[in-house]
C-alpha cells in the first residue's frame, strides 16, 4: 500500500501544557472560522481572546492573510504565532500591526512567533518586569513613558528593524531600563539620514544591558554614517557582528565593555576605548564571511536568508566562553533557529491509504518545535 504524506499545523498545543498553564485560547482571523467559547475569530480576535483569557493563559494565533490589528495586552499571558519562519506549508504569518503592553500588571508576558510592526512598553505606572520577546520579526520595540520602569526584559532569536525608515529599533531608554539581554538576533538599522553627513539614528538605546551574539547590519554604502548604538551606557557588549554597521554612538556610547566583537565594511570599524569604554579581542575592519546575508535593509528572502559562518571564518570559534564560542547569532547558549517555532509542526505524516476493519491503523507521525 501506498503511504500519503502531507504537511500541516498542529492547532493546539500538547494536552499536558494546561497544567503548567491555564487555558488555551486561539485567535482566528482568517475568513469562515468558527467561534466557540475559546475561540475568538474576526478582525478584533486577538483582542477578544487577551480580554477573555486570565493571567498564564495561552493564546495561539493563528497565521491568516488578515491582520489582528492593534492589541492591548493587560494581564500576564503567552501569546505564540506560528513562528519566525516554521518550515510549514505557505508563507502566511500571524501579522498585526501594533502591540501595546502598558502596565505592570502584564509582568512575565512572553511574545513568540509573531509578526509586529511595533511593539510598546510602558506608558503606565509601576515596574514592568520579566518580559519575553522571541522568534518574531518586529520593526521597532519602544519603552514609550518614563512612568513606568523596565526590568529584566530579552529579547531573543528575532529580526527587528527590517525597512525601519524612522525612529531606533530598540528604543529603551524613555524610562529606567534595568536587566535587558538582546541575544542571537538580527538587527537592521533605521533606513533614512537625518541629514546630509550627519547620519541615521542608531539602532539601539539601552542602559545595563547585555547585547550579545547578534547580527547588527545594514545595506547602505560603508561610507555612510551608520551606528549600532543612538545611547548605549552601562552595557556589555560580546560576541556580536557589526555588518556596515559601524559600533560607535551617535549620541551617547560611555562605560560600556566591548569583548569579542567583529566589525566589517562601516564607516569606522573601531570599538571605542573612549568616555570609559573598554575594548577587549575585538576584530575591526575583518570580513565574517557570511554564507548568505544580502546587501540589503532587510534579510531579503528568508528562503536564501543564511546568516551562518563560512568553515574557516574569523568570527569562528573567537568568541568569549570556554571553549569559545562563534561570534554571531548562531554563538551562544541558544543558537539562532530561522525557524522559531515554539508550538509544534507536524512536518510529516504517514497513513496508509487503505486498512481492512477491524485490523491497527499504522501512523507514522515526524514534528518539529524549537
Amino acid at each position: 500500500m501506498k503511504a500519503i504524506k502531507t504537511t500541516l499545523l498542529i492547532t493546539c498545543l500538547l494536552i499536558s501544557t494546561s497544567i503548567c498553564y491555564g487555558t488555551i485560547f486561539t485567535a482566528d482571523s482568517n475568513p469562515g472560522a468558527v467561534a466557540t467559547a475559546t475561540v475568538l475569530v474576526g478582525a478584533t480576535a486577538l483582542q477578544d481572546a487577551i480580554d477573555a483569557a486570565s493571567d498564564d493563559d495561552i493564546i495561539h494565533v493563528i497565521r491568516s492573510t488578515n491582520s489582528y490589528g492593534t492589541v492591548v495586552v493587560n494581564k500576564r499571558l503567552n501569546i505564540f504565532g506560528i513562528g519566525l519562519f516554521p518550515d510549514t506549508d505557505g508563507a502566511v504569518r500571524s501579522t498585526m500591526s501594533q502591540m501595546d503592553i502598558p502596565d505592570a500588571i502584564a509582568t512575565g508576558t512572553r511574545i513568540s512567533g509573531m509578526v509586529i510592526t511595533t511593539i510598546n512598553l510602558g506608558a503606565g505606572t509601576g515596574a514592568l518586569n520579566n518580559l519575553l520577546i522571541e522568534n518574531s520579526q518586529i520593526r521597532q520595540v519602544v519603552h514609550v513613558a518614563n512612568t513606568t520602569t523596565l526590568n529584566n526584559l530579552l529579547i531573543r532569536n528575532c529580526i527587528l528593524g527590517s525597512n525601519l525608515s524612522s525612529g531606533i529599533t530598540i528604543e529603551l531608554l524613555f524610562g529606567f531600563v534595568s536587566n535587558v539581554v538582546i541575544a542571537n538576533n538580527v538587527i537592521y538599522g533605521n533606513t533614512s539620514l537625518v541629514a546630509p553627513n550627519n547620519g541615521a539614528l542608531g539602532s539601539i538605546s539601552t542602559d545595563q544591558s547585555t547585547i550579545e551574539n547578534n547580527l547588527i547590519a545594514h545595506g547602505r554604502a560603508s561610507t555612510q554614517l551608520f551606528y549600532a548604538f543612538q545611547e548605549l551606557r552601562n552595557s556589555t557588549v560580546k560576541n556580536n557582528i557589526f555588518y556596515r554597521m559601524s559600533p560607535q554612538g551617535k549620541a551617547v556610547l560611555s562605560q560600556n565593555s566591548f569583548e569579542n566583537n567583529l566589525s566589517f565594511d562601516t564607516f569606522s570599524d573601531i570599538f571605542s576605548t573612549a568616555s570609559s569604554n573598554t575594548s577587549t579581542n575585538n576584530l575591526e575592519g575583518v570580513d565574517p564571511q557570511f554564507v548568505t546575508v544580502p546587501n540589503a535593509n532587510n534579510v531579503g528572502s528568508l528562503s536564501t536568508f543564511d546568516p551562518s559562518l563560512i568553515g574557516g571564518s574569523p568570527a569562528e570559534g573567537t568568541g568569549t566562553g570556554t571553549p569559545p564560542t562563534d561570534m554571531g547569532v548562531y554563538g551562544g547558549p541558544i543558537p539562532f533557529s530561522l525557524e522559531g517555532t515554539l508550538i509544534p509542526t507536524i512536518q510529516e505524516l504517514d497513513v496508509p491509504s487503505m486498512v481492512i476493519e477491524g485490523n491497527t491503523l499504522d501512523v507514522h507521525i515526524k514534528a518539529k518545535g524549537n
